[in-house]
């Protein structure tokens, strides 16, 4: 866990938080009941039989056609502009003066990230990418998109390579925010590697994600849709990750990154309406690309390379409040219960959810 982490570590001491929003006490106990259901659910196998191999071949196979009829299902109005990135990670949008400064934005998706940071911050380009080619299109239609300021193009991060549309070595930031829980865990490591072929030395990833224990995915587990362990299967087809710190550290740090903070947000949302009560939790980090080591010929970094790394953590854990964070799980009721947006479906599901269990 992250104590022995700490305790094996030689380097200072990235800042690491537990930050609880509401009624802590209550928060906690939701939290912990989660992960035991959970828990006991992955041991037990009473939640029903994870999907079988074809589906789970299919799922794979399909990802990108299910997310381009999520796009042409909801355009640009299902997620919120997300403006919290400027107070979490203000400091490192920075720039001198006369200085510029290049972002890629990975699953930009409809361009929630890219245009609150393009205009919060005159100076950066930006390069935004997405699976599906009707995100995209989104973005370009946007209008606040300018080719002077925003190259967004389609690209499967598994299987393509970003140096296809960025320059080796040019990219100052990447930001993948609720975007790599979509990808399968097996495939994660390709995702980083692409990363590491566009970012300057010393570039950071500024990362957020689904978190393990989400109510979500207790839904998820409970529905028999899980596909592998903490890998699960929407009612739309698309699929999510649960991350727990000790895997995320590990996945970017065998890949040649190194920590610079770590923080699981917990957030009690109540919807009085609905009379429902929701615990939701995400992951937030902070990681340093590390000096390069050799490239392969087609300028790729060896798989062997990635895997190989085996960075020491310290960790601190110390822990943060803050009762004004922004929530952004992007995924709202519709995600979570597998449903569209519309309030009348959700509150008919709600009740089917809460009553029939």
């Amino acid at each position: 866990n992250l104590e022995t982490l700490a305790r094996s570590g030689n380097q200072a001491a990235p800042p690491v938080c537990r930050r609880r929003f509401g009624a802590e006490s209550t928060m906690a106990a939701g939290e912990q009941r989660s992960a035991a259901k959970i828990s006991s659910s992955a041991a037990t196998n009473s939640s029903g039989r994870p999907v079988t191999p074809f589906w789970k071949e299919k799922y794979e196979r399909d990802a990108r056609r299910y997310w381009d009829i999520f796009y042409k299902r909801h355009e640009d109005k299902f997620f919120k502009d997300r403006h919290y990135l400027d107070k979490e990670w203000g400091k490192y949008f920075e720039v001198q003066d006369g200085e510029n400064m290049a972002i890629l934005e990975v699953g930009c998706g409809a361009g929630n990230t890219i245009f609150p940071l393009l205009a919060t911050y005159p100076d950066i380009f930006v390069h935004a990418c997405d699976f599906s080619s009707r995100a995209v299109d989104l973005v370009k239609k946007h209008k606040d998109f300018r080719s002077d300021r925003v190259n967004a193009f389609a690209c499967d991060i598994t299987s393509e390579q970003l140096t296809e549309a960025v320059e080796p070595s040019s990219v100052d930031i990447v930001t993948m925010i609720f975007m790599l829980s979509a990808v399968a865990p097996d495939k994660m490591p390709l995702v980083l590697q692409n990363v590491r072929n566009i970012l300057k030395h010393g570039g950071r990833v500024l990362f957020r994600d689904y978190a393990f224990g989400d109510l979500a995915q207790e839904r998820l587990m409970s529905k028999g849709q899980q596909i592998s362990e903490n890998f699960y299967v929407r009612g739309d087809g698309t699929r999510a990750y649960y991350f727990s710190n000790e895997y995320l550290v590990d996945l970017f740090s065998k890949c040649g990154f190194t920590l610079e903070e770590i923080c699981v947000h917990n957030k009690k949302v109540e919807n009085r309406s609905l009379d429902l009560v929701m615990n939701r939790n995400w992951i937030q980090a902070t990681f340093t690309l590390n000096p390069a080591g050799p490239l392969s010929p087609n300028n790729q970094h060896d798989h062997n390379t990635c895997e190989g790394k085996d960075d020491k953590l310290a960790v601190d854990m110390s822990q943060k409040k803050s009762e004004s964070e922004e929530i952004d799980l992007s995924v709202d009721f519709s995600n979570m219960f597998g449903t569209s947006h519309y309030l009348n479906e959700v509150k008919l599901l709600v009740f089917l959810v809460f009553y029939l269990k």
